[in-house]
């Protein structure tokens, strides 16, 4: 497949805004479930090889040949000047679901928004492709993507609906391969977009290769079939994980493309296998010696000890400034502030609410520098409940409105690990698209 008019300062914004960080992609003209390829987008031209070849030695960037230290991820400051006042006391229960990429901080802040107020956010974490359907049949209240709406869908349901972003995470690797584990060598792997993308195309099949074996000097890999998972569902984890090989290696993007689901060459020309959620992606790599899969941050993090027991988390090449990036806070908010930056550049504002984000996708992953897989959270809102047919609209859109002012202000404090605050001024698009939900 293939952000209303911000100020003018918001180029200064971006630049300033520390808290920046943790694609998301677009499903292009493509309804969930389908997969598009996208228009070659300008990229820098990498400065020769960077660190290619060595194991990096610090978590946030790459740095010469070495021994490499255990990371230690740090969650990013929030801005300074958010809202601090509290959500009033609230009645009703609202339904949301999709994105299984933000469903650890989703119920993080609904659980604290329950606690403060004493109204009930549901989240059901079945993947964006869904989320995004149920929401547009009326099944849900809200709906979370790590991409924005498909570009069918939103011609389709054009002025109706809003979107916008309300974090900022990543996308890690993570492997199962006993015999180089961290808790036995002390290093993580290396890995390209290249070698990530001839893996997952069934052409790199073992874990010897020497193509993974270069980029990895201190490790002797097995001669051991490689397993590539991949998710099962309709999921915005993989739209953003392939819309990330898209940009970064073109054949992947002229043979495979992108979206919510593609057809993974892996599956008939080597050894590959889906599973269902990040949950899902997640166990079947602790559970499946010699296997590769991309999952959110969080759900590495919170089984990192397991990984590290029988493999680990891969730092990552930059292909534009030719580095390799750990995917701890200050990476991911580098390659934030590096991709908006670049977007803005382009487009000079962001798009509103009510407009098409997919080309913020598009330039918003493998940016000029900082670790390359990356995505904004986007949230899907009616403007008009009571006109979309929603029974007891006037609450639900009450307390939709006061949840996600919330989220954007406060919420913005409160992260689980790995997930990254947005920029001021893009929480403020979210906060001016809440006063158009109604009634």
């Amino acid at each position: 497949m293939n952000l209303k008019l911000i100020v003018p300062a918001v180029a200064a914004v971006v630049v300033i805004a520390i808290a920046l960080a943790l694609l998301a992609s677009s499903p292009g003209a493509g309804v969930p479930g389908t997969t598009q390829t996208t228009p070659s987008p300008s990229k820098t031209t990498p400065p020769g090889s960077g660190t290619t070849g060595g194991q990096n030695t610090q978590p946030a960037s790459a740095v010469g040949q070495g021994t490499q230290q255990t990371p230690s991820p740090t969650q990013a400051t929030p801005s300074t000047t958010q809202a601090t006042t509290q959500p009033p006391r609230l009645s009703g229960t609202v339904t949301g679901g999709g994105s299984t990429f933000v469903n650890p901080q989703m119920i993080a802040w609904s659980r604290r928004f329950y606690e403060l107020t004493g109204a009930q956010v549901n989240y059901q974490s079945i993947g964006s492709g869904a989320g995004a359907a149920q929401f547009l049949a009326k099944k849900l209240e809200f709906a979370a993507s790590d991409v924005p709406m498909p570009r069918d869908k939103y011609e389709q349901f054009r002025g109706r609906f809003l979107q916008f972003p309300v974090v900022i995470g990543s996308i890690v690797l993570v492997y199962n391969i006993p015999e180089v584990a961290y808790e036995k060598t002390g290093k993580y792997l290396n890995l390209t977009s290249e070698v990530i993308s001839l893996i997952y195309m069934g052409e790199i099949r073992q874990w010897c290769d020497e193509r993974i074996q270069k980029l990895n000097p201190g490790l002797r890999l097995p001669c051991k079939d490689i397993v590539a998972v991949h998710r099962s569902d309709g999921s915005g984890t993989t739209a953003a994980f392939t819309l990330y090989l898209a940009v970064a290696y073109p054949p992947w993007n002229q043979t495979v493309g992108w979206g919510y689901t593609v057809k993974w060459p892996a599956d008939e020309k080597a050894e590959g296998t889906g599973a269902k959620g990040n949950e899902g992606v997640a166990q079947t790599v602790l559970q499946t010696p010699y296997s590769i899969g991309y999952v959110e941050y969080a759900y590495w993090s919170q089984n990192r000890d397991k990984y590290d027991k029988v493999g680990g988390v891969a730092y990552l090449k930059n292909d534009n400034d030719g580095k390799f990036y750990f995917p701890a806070a200050e990476s991911v908010s580098a390659g934030a502030d590096a991709g908006l930056r670049r977007y803005v550049a382009k487009y000079g504002t962001l798009p509103s609410p009510d407009a098409d984000w997919n080309q913020v996708s598009i330039e918003f992953t493998n940016p000029p520098a900082g670790y390359p897989i990356l995505a904004f959270v986007y949230v899907f809102l009616w403007k008009d409940y009571s006109a979309e047919g929603y029974g007891y609209a006037a609450t639900k859109a009450a307390l939709l409105r006061e949840f996600f002012k919330w989220v954007l202000t406060i919420g913005q404090t409160q992260l689980v690990e790995g997930y990254i605050p947005l920029p001021e001024s893009v929480a403020q698009l979210g906060l001016h698209a809440l006063q158009q939900v109604k009634p």
